[in-house]
């Protein structure tokens, strides 16, 4: 008969998809659940779990002698666990005000300060003068 399995962690926020441990109507070889490795992603500094994932191994099994398929006893379940590093967000936030302070004044000091052509008498202008048209028409080649 058909064996599924699924997992929940941490009050059901967290869970697993549904995994064959047992499935006889596969065709040849038929597999059984040998090793299920669940990780979970956690936090350091409160133990908060970020997320599960889940790897299957699969083993080949054989009929016993008259032809008849029996489940296997057991399989192995391995729990790993990895440590996500901790965000400082205040370090973050103020290297980004930082960064932004810096381009600002850069900008500031480009646009007061900064060289113009000497065609408008020093001042900073991005206006361009229209190219002289002779006639107003398009030209024909």
């Amino acid at each position: 008969e058909l064996l599924r399995m699924s997992m929940q962690f941490d009050e059901g926020f967290h869970h697993i998809s549904t995994i064959d441990v047992y499935n006889p109507s596969q065709r040849p070889p038929r597999k059984a659940l040998d090793t299920l490795i669940i990780k979970f992603v956690y936090s350091a500094s409160d133990g908060s779990i970020h997320s599960v994932q889940q790897e299957t191994r699969y083993r080949d099994f054989q009929s016993n002698g008259g032809g008849r398929n029996t489940m296997p006893k057991s399989f192995t379940v391995e729990y790993v666990w990895i440590e996500e590093a901790d965000v400082d967000l205040e370090s973050g936030v103020l290297f980004l005000f930082a960064i932004v302070l810096l381009v600002a004044l850069l900008g500031m000091m480009d646009v007061c300060c900064g060289s113009g052509s000497e065609e408008n008498g020093g001042t900073y202008s991005t206006a361009r003068k229209a190219p002289k048209s002779t006639d107003g028409f398009a030209k024909r080649l």
